[in-house]
């Protein structure tokens, strides 16, 4: 089974991260590859079947304030969770060239109502070259305020987060204080989901951009085995705020394809905020699982709706998105599988959950 895996998968990683996989049974559960990821279990594209991208290729867009540009797939590293896993750990997906990202940015030019960009991957910060590129143009545009990069880069390799690098995307954040929202703000999204990721050289390369005013967020995925204690989350989210990241999402496993060893059930993560909630109102970040058509967000003391799909247990749930906006920005013209509209036009959605059964890494 494991051979299997690797005929599929990639396994690559860093010098860094093989040397802390020796030190951290944590970081070794998130990159070495398991027999487990054979088993018949998930979709090889559970978020992205719910996307367009307009023809351009790299640029997709769901929300009507958003649009997300990829322009590099790969990876320094691969997580065995990826939700893009047949195509960054696959190997099969292309570069964003630079007609693509032309193409894009003259589509993100042409709709004022997109104020939000969001740089992500694979890892754009393997390839700093082309986030710069799309910074210069992405600031030009005037309805364009925030600039999002969502990067595990930091951790894969934190030598290469250089003072000069954090310099230069830092020159690009402006606060105009006689109109704020004419500001542009560009903020760092790094993926951390453990506390033996926060190594001094990891802290260091995100302190190189917080002590220049670029916004570091935090977000975590609830890894089974890996997070899912309470004092996991806590002792993690106490370190990113004091060195202050903002902590920004508790996302679900998704079901990709190879994952079934990794997810909790959903209740699991509400059962582990409830607990959280005890201490402080700092450790209240939001918890969502991510459907095709969008974020989910639950809170504690929210009760799940369940229904069995081919003796699978699926949660049910009126979605705060409308069928008719999700086909408009989304370019579909029908819901994505498991999906309908209800009788007030919002999407109803299912959701594949997982389960607590311990396993044997």
């Amino acid at each position: 089974m494991l051979n299997e895996v690797n005929e599929q998968f990639r396994d690559s990683t860093t010098r860094y991260i093989k040397n802390l996989m020796t030190q951290s049974e944590a970081i070794r559960k998130q990159f070495e590859p398991s027999f487990y990821e054979a088993l018949e279990f998930g979709r090889p594209q559970p978020f992205e079947e719910g996307k367009d991208n307009s023809g351009i290729y790299g640029l997709e867009r769901i929300y009507e304030d958003r649009a997300v540009l990829t322009p590099y797939f790969g990876c320094a590293s691969y997580c065995r969770y990826c939700f893009k896993k047949t195509r960054t750990l696959a190997g099969t997906a292309k570069l964003m060239s630079e007609e693509n990202m032309e193409q894009a940015i003259d589509y993100i030019r042409r709709d004022p109502r997109i104020n939000t960009a969001l740089i992500t991957g694979g890892d754009p910060m393997a390839q700093p070259k082309r986030v710069f590129k799309l910074l210069e143009e992405l600031t030009a545009i005037p309805h364009i305020t925030k600039i999002r990069i969502g990067t595990r880069h930091i951790l894969f390799q934190p030598e290469r987060i250089t003072e000069e690098l954090a310099e230069r995307i830092a020159s690009y954040n402006h606060v105009d204080y006689q109109n704020p929202l004419n500001s542009k703000n560009i903020s760092v999204g790094v993926s951390i989901n453990h506390i033996d990721e926060l190594q001094p050289e990891v802290i260091a390369a995100i302190h190189r951009f917080t002590k220049r005013g670029v916004s570091v967020r935090g977000q975590m995925v609830l890894l089974k085995g890996i997070n899912d204690t309470v004092t996991d989350l806590k002792n993690l989210l106490d370190h990113l705020l004091i060195i202050g990241v903002t902590p920004y999402y508790l996302f679900h496993c998704m079901d990709v394809i190879g994952t079934y060893h990794m997810r909790t059930s959903v209740q699991k993560g509400l059962d582990l905020l409830a607990q959280l909630t005890e201490f402080s109102g700092t450790y209240a970040v939001p918890y969502v699982y991510v459907t095709p058509v969008g974020k989910h967000r639950v809170s504690p003391g929210h009760t799940l709706d369940y229904e069995m799909i081919d003796g699978k247990r699926f949660i049910r749930t009126r979605s705060p998105y409308k069928a008719s906006r999700f086909k408009a920005f989304s370019g579909k013209s029908v819901l994505p599988a498991l999906h309908d509209e209800d009788e007030k036009g919002f999407i109803v959605s299912r959701y594949l959950d997982g389960n607590d059964t311990p396993i044997r890494y």
